[in-house]
C-alpha cells in the first residue's frame, strides 16, 4: 500500500499545509480519504488522472474534510460526461441528505450521473479491494475514524479528541494517521495534542505513527520530540506530498 499525504494542515494553516486529504494506492487501485479545500490541486500537481479514482471515503462533513468533493465531481464530468456513475463515496450517517443538499444547486450534469453513496451503518464496507471498518469518534455526532485494509492495515483518526473506545480499531496496524492539532497547553475538546497522541499510540500498541492535521500553533521543529517524550515508536510528522509505503 502506498500513501501520499495530500493535505496535512487545517483551514488556518499556511500554504505549505493544505487541509485534510490522503491518497491510498494498491495495485493501481485508488482510495481517496477526505477532500478538504485544495485537494484537487494537489492531485493535479501529482499528475493523477481524476477519472482513475473510483472510491472516496469522507470522515465527516466539516469543510476542511469535504469541501472539494463537488468540485471534484464537476471536474470528472467535464472530462467524461458519465464518469461519476463509476464513483463510490462512503461517508457518515446522513450522507444521502448531505449530498442532496449540495446537489440541489447543481444541474443535470450531476443529477443525471450521480455517484453511488454508502452511508455508515456500523458494518464493514468493501470498496473495490479496500476494506473499511469505521467507528464513531465523537468529534461531531456522525464523525468517523477508519481502519483500512488492503494488503497492509492503516488507521485514520480524522478529527477526534482522545477516545479510548477507538483503541481496538487502531491496534497493531502497520501505520496510524493520527491528528495532532494543538500543543498540550492549548488543548481543546475534539482534538488531540502530542501527549494525547502518545497515550493513544501506547494503548493501541502502535509502532509507526504519522502525525497530521497540524495547526500553526503546533507546527514547530520540536513536534516530533514532544510526541516521543511519552511514546517509543516511530513518529513521522506529515507534510504535503509526503509518500510512505506500508
Amino acid at each position: 500500500m502506498k500513501l501520499t499525504v495530500l493535505g496535512s494542515g487545517t483551514m488556518t494553516s499556511p500554504p505549505k499545509r493544505t487541509p485534510a486529504g490522503y491518497l491510498l494506492e494498491h495495485n493501481d487501485d485508488y482510495l481517496l480519504v477526505d477532500m478538504g479545500p485544495g485537494i484537487i490541486r494537489q492531485l493535479k500537481c501529482m499528475e493523477i488522472d481524476l477519472l482513475h479514482i473510483k472510491y472516496i471515503a469522507i470522515s465527516h462533513f466539516h469543510l476542511d474534510h469535504c469541501s472539494d468533493l463537488m468540485a471534484f465531481l464537476m471536474n470528472r464530468f467535464l472530462l467524461q460526461e458519465n464518469a461519476n456513475q463509476d464513483l463510490t463515496i462512503f461517508g457518515p450517517t446522513g450522507l444521502e441528505a448531505w449530498f442532496s443538499a449540495q446537489a440541489q444547486w447543481q444541474g443535470a450534469w450531476l443529477h443525471n450521473a450521480r455517484p453511488r453513496l454508502i452511508a455508515f451503518d456500523h458494518q464493514p464496507v468493501q470498496l473495490g479491494s479496500w476494506q473499511i471498518i469505521a467507528a464513531l469518534n465523537g468529534h461531531t455526532d456522525n464523525s468517523m475514524s477508519f481502519r483500512i485494509a488492503n494488503g497492509a492495515t492503516l488507521f485514520y483518526s480524522s478529527d477526534t479528541g482522545f477516545q479510548e473506545e477507538l483503541v481496538p480499531l487502531a491496534r497493531d496496524v502497520d501505520l496510524a494517521i493520527i491528528e495532532c492539532s494543538l500543543p498540550d497547553h492549548l488543548k481543546i475538546d475534539g482534538h488531540l495534542t502530542p501527549s494525547d497522541v502518545a497515550r493513544f499510540s501506547n494503548l493501541a500498541k502502535l509502532q509507526r505513527v504519522l502525525a497530521t492535521h497540524i495547526y500553526p500553533q503546533n507546527d514547530t521543529p520540536d513536534l516530533k520530540q514532544r510526541i516521543q517524550r511519552h511514546f517509543d515508536g516511530e513518529v513521522i510528522i506529515a507534510n504535503d506530498f509526503l509518500t510512505l509505503y506500508l
